[in-house]
């Protein structure tokens, strides 16, 4: 690897980074309907928190937890 910068006074060059893997790269081929689910359910969480409803909050924080807390469905 090449340095990413040129070096400043008084500091060493740093060498660049491994790109980090993408949210595609991470997720499975495909996902079940309950991940996809989740993963919704954890985007409005943000947007709640975010937001500074904590109302909404609880309750989707209540939700995801009954749906990660639930045993796998069969595929079929």
């Amino acid at each position: 690897m090449t340095p990413d910068r040129t070096p400043s006074d008084g500091m060493d060059p740093t060498r660049a980074q491994a790109a980090s893997p993408g949210l595609a790269e991470l997720a499975p081929a495909e996902p079940s309907s309950r991940a996809a689910v989740v993963a919704s359910l954890a985007g409005t969480l943000s947007r709640a928190v975010a937001l500074g409803d904590e109302v909404a909050a609880r309750v989707v924080h209540e939700a995801l937890g009954r749906l990660l807390g639930l045993p796998v469905a069969p595929q079929g």
